[in-house]
């Protein structure tokens, strides 16, 4: 499931998940609105009016990704890029 998820995250910011990479700081503020804009969008896709009309909500993309923006988030705000797998 966490692949799955890891995946779904790097096709919303159109990027390849490899073993190995990096995110530069100058490509954060561009990650971080694709993905703000994958959840808010999932949200309203994924909301739903039941008979009682009453709102549910199914399994988010917000709740699932939030880790990973927070991280986006935090890299920009000290200017260090995102390295993993070296």
């Amino acid at each position: 499931m966490l692949q799955d998820l890891s995946i779904r995250i790097f096709e919303i910011l159109e990027r390849k998940l490899e073993p190995k990479g990096i995110l530069l700081v100058d490509q954060l503020p561009e990650l971080i609105q694709k993905l703000e804009d994958a959840i808010a969008q999932d949200a309203l896709s994924r909301e739903s009016i039941d008979q009682d009309n009453t709102k549910t909500q199914i399994d988010r993309l917000g709740a699932r990704a939030y880790p990973f923006l927070t991280l986006l988030k935090s890299a920009l705000k000290y200017q260090n890029p995102i390295v993993w797998g070296v």
